[in-house]
């Protein structure tokens, strides 16, 4: 039976099961909620359950970034104020420094002991190795003073790399010199007039923009002179090789007469120095009898052997010489007469091309300066002597000195090589004990007095002239003076050095100008100088330690200088010194930093 539902009778019989539910009897309301029963008591507790299983290693993280390098420490120990850079074999001096742009440094080893092993005994004209100079480590080690009679004491050793000899006495060249080097030739070089092993000053000209390829100049300071020329360039070992060698032919100015120290001209020019010892003492020159002199009778015999048998002129030796169109085939020297006739030892001219000071080598000697009328022409200009005002103390260390010029006079190469002219044609058989051929001591009063017709007295007799005008003519082996030109230009080195062999004689008496402690070891000296190059002021900066007469070895502390010579003056500003000393058994080179301890 098909029962068909719908959502009507549906309803009702929901309704009639809720009707059917709610039937049994009456339903009450229900009661109040009674009070909530009290908490049962807390069962014991369960057992511990077993530990669990170690977990995993976990990875390894990423290694994080190097930390940034530290700064280096500072050395706190001061530089020294003087350093050893080399020492030369026994019984030679240190000659010839001259840096190059480059800081490379040629030397030489000058009249070597004859008692040396091998070459050792023979003069060498060289150059150190493996050193830029104005680099140089300013604590650097110094070279150890060698053992008397010790191999280290028979050769040249230097405080890093090495030493190159370019040339020994009596070396040819491969033919280019047949007389050897050293040797001073006629002016044609067909004889041998002497062979000399005493290699002074060098002057390096470079031929090319980097300064690998030049020529480098040596003169020989001997009786007659000489100055030898050299073609080298520098291998790509840092070593040099002689390409070629010649000698500078002297002729054209009657020779020349021991050439010793020298500087290069701003532009370009070697300036050889005539260490004319015996200048001031020309009454001797003609005098047969004159053995003890330097030159003496017998050096002068030499020059006339120069000159072919003519007997020379005094008065044409003892000035600077520059070496004009020094890269040519045939260089071309020039006396400037006009700085004056005297024991030239060296010249510098500062920045200004007009400014040269000079120095006079030997005892009782004068200071000069020369001022150009031309820049870059030495021809013409005014010759100058110092006197000098000693500091109130006589302590050699401390004593300085200030310095006012005296004008001595003006004039032109031309002038006084016709003053000098007129000297020609004397020789010994015009000599007259007790007389003098030459300028007699009355004419260099009349001079000095204004009674004089010209001015021959101040060019050819230099040193009498300063002192009849009141310079000091105290000095005592007043040797090599220098300048770092650029640093003078720029003011970056401000300074001027010169160096004193030996501080004794007139400037270590109680009388004159100056009166200082006796110092046998030496002493050098810095000058400083105003916007137009004038120097007014002199003060020791380094002096020699103290002397033992009677040691058997070195008579000067070894660790101060002895005679100090050459001077150099690095870009800055410390000071290369070179020894000309029989008081240290070996010569030395140093350094002297003015910033040093």
């Amino acid at each position: 039976m098909n029962i068909t539902f719908n959502k009507k009778l549906l309803a009702v019989l929901i309704s009639s099961t809720l009707l059917l539910t709610a039937c049994g009897g009456d339903d009450g309301k229900d009661g109040a909620t009674g009070p909530a029963g009290s908490d049962g008591v807390a069962g014991p507790a369960g057992p511990t359950g077993p530990a669990g299983n170690n977990g995993a290693p976990g990875q390894n993280g990423a290694n994080g970034q190097d930390g940034t390098d530290g700064e280096d420490g500072v050395d706190a120990t001061a530089p020294a104020k003087l350093i050893r850079l080399a020492t030369t074999p026994m019984g030679s001096e240190l000659t010839g420094m001259f840096k190059t742009d480059n800081g490379e440094l040629f030397f030489n080893i000058q009249h070597p002991s004859d008692t040396l092993p091998g070459d050792e005994s023979k003069a060498a004209v060289g150059v150190w190795n493996g050193v830029d100079l104005d680099m140089l480590d300013p604590k650097i080690t110094p070279v150890a003073v060698p053992v008397k009679g010790s191999p280290e004491s028979q050769t040249t050793r230097v405080a890093v790399g090495s030493y190159q000899a370019l040339g020994r006495e009596g070396d040819i060249f491969a033919g280019a010199l047949p007389f050897g080097f050293g040797n001073i030739t006629t002016p044609d070089g067909s004889v041998s007039v002497k062979q000399s092993n005493n290699p002074d000053f060098n002057a390096y000209i470079p031929d090319n923009i980097s300064g690998s390829e030049g020529y480098l100049f040596s003169a020989w300071e001997d009786r007659p002179g000489g100055v030898s020329r050299l073609s080298i360039a520098k291998q790509n070992d840092g070593t040099w090789r002689v390409n070629d060698a010649m000698n500078v032919n002297f002729g054209n100015v009657k020779g020349t007469m021991i050439n010793c120290f020298g500087t290069v001209s701003p532009w370009g020019t070697p300036l050889t120095s005539e260490e004319n010892y015996e200048a001031e003492n020309t009454v001797r020159w003609n005098d047969a009898t004159y053995s003890t002199g330097y030159p003496n009778y017998a050096d002068v015999l030499k020059i006339k052997d120069y000159l072919g048998g003519t007997f020379p002129n005094p008065y044409d030796y003892g000035y600077i010489v520059e070496i004009t169109q020094p890269k040519t085939a045939a260089p071309v020297p020039v006396k400037h007469f006009t700085m004056g006739r005297y024991a030239h030892e060296n010249p510098v001219i500062m920045p200004d091309h007009k400014t040269v000071y000079l120095t006079d080598d030997g005892s009782n000697k004068g200071f000069y300066k020369f001022v150009a009328d031309v820049a870059g022409d030495m021809s013409a200009g005014t010759l100058y002597a110092a006197k000098v005002m000693q500091d109130a103390t006589v302590d050699t260390a401390k004593a300085g000195f200030d310095i006012e010029w005296i004008e001595l006079a003006h004039a032109t190469n031309a002038d006084i090589e016709s003053w000098v002219r007129s000297y020609d044609g004397i020789d010994e058989s015009d000599y007259v004990e007790g007389a003098t051929s030459y300028i007699s001591d009355a004419e260099v009063a009349d001079w000095a007095a204004g009674n004089a017709t010209d001015d021959r007295v101040a060019f050819l007799e230099t040193l009498r002239a300063a002192e009849a005008k009141g310079a000091t003519v105290e000095f005592n082996k007043m040797e090599g003076i220098n300048i770092n030109y650029d640093g003078a230009k720029d003011r970056s080195v401000p300074f001027m050095y010169v160096a004193m062999a030996e501080v004794r004689g007139a400037m270590a008496d109680t009388t004159g100008d100056i009166q200082v402690t006796e110092n046998r070891c030496g002493a050098v000296y810095r000058f400083g100088f105003d916007e137009s190059y004038n120097v007014n002021r002199m003060q020791p900066v380094v002096v020699g330690g103290a002397y033992n007469g009677t040691s058997t070895t070195d008579k000067c502390d070894v660790n101060g200088i002895a005679q100090p010579d050459n001077i150099e003056v690095l870009d800055d500003g410390r000071v290369l010194i070179g020894e000309d000393s029989s008081n240290h058994v070996n010569n030395m080179l140093w350094v002297y930093n003015p910033n040093g301890i």
